[in-house]
């Protein structure tokens, strides 16, 4: 089949399929999740976010003089929002994961909308750590990777370990650098080659060129 490939004369008729159970899949390996801990660090933001709002809005509706039973409601529907928000987040946290394969780093996130994104070492840019206080606290870092030409980060990877943090950054970084230098290798090649055509054929040349005729012998001085 791979000879039917490289073959340009064939029609896309005369081509094999790969039926679906000869298809490759990402979920034939399973993926690695995020450090424990990034659920504990989720549980305390969800904490030092929720709780103040919740405490500022009783306190406004305590100053503005509302009935007891519209405090009540209102706070009772900021601890639902709150709560609700938490779990989400917390689920979220509980799906990330992430797999370093031979030509592609890809992660995982989402509950209801369930996202993998798979990107390929040849589009690879650049890829950065960075640490918040609390990621610091429990000693994380946050893996962000930057494809050819997007401006923003296309994966956003918390929860990892400071060792692990370091090492995987440094293993994308070496594979983009070889898969890159494999791409550029046939254009050396090619470019080497095209050199030497171009030598060969101005030696040709200059080979086939006739001799320029010698200078024509001095006549003798006369003698008076």
């Amino acid at each position: 089949m791979a000879d039917d490939l490289k073959d340009p004369t064939l029609s896309l008729g005369e081509r094999q399929r790969l039926a679906p159970n000869e298809w490759l899949s990402f979920d034939q390996v399973p993926l690695t999740p995020v450090e424990s801990t990034y659920i504990e660090q989720v549980h305390i933001e969800n904490l030092l976010l929720f709780v103040p709002i919740i405490i500022a809005i009783a306190v406004i509706g305590i100053l503005v003089n509302l009935p007891i039973l519209a405090l009540l409601g209102l706070v009772t529907a900021a601890l639902v929002l709150a709560a609700l928000i938490s779990y989400g987040r917390y689920k979220v946290a509980q799906s990330l994961a992430y797999g370093v394969f031979d030509y592609e780093f890809v992660m995982q996130q989402g509950v209801i909308w369930q996202q993998k994104i798979a990107l390929p070492y040849s589009r690879l840019q650049h890829v950065s750590l960075s640490q918040g206080p609390l990621e610091r606290r429990f000693g994380q870092h946050t893996l962000k990777c930057f494809s050819a030409g997007s401006g923003s980060a296309e994966i956003t990877l918390p929860g990892l370990s400071s060792s692990v943090a370091e090492s995987l950054r440094q293993h994308l970084l070496a594979k983009a650098a070889l898969v890159r230098q494999a791409s550029s290798a046939p254009s050396d090649i090619e470019a080497q080659a095209s050199l030497n055509s171009d030598n060969l054929t101005d030696t040709t040349k200059l080979a086939s060129q006739p001799n320029a005729p010698s200078d024509p012998a001095t006549p003798s001085d006369k003698h008076e």
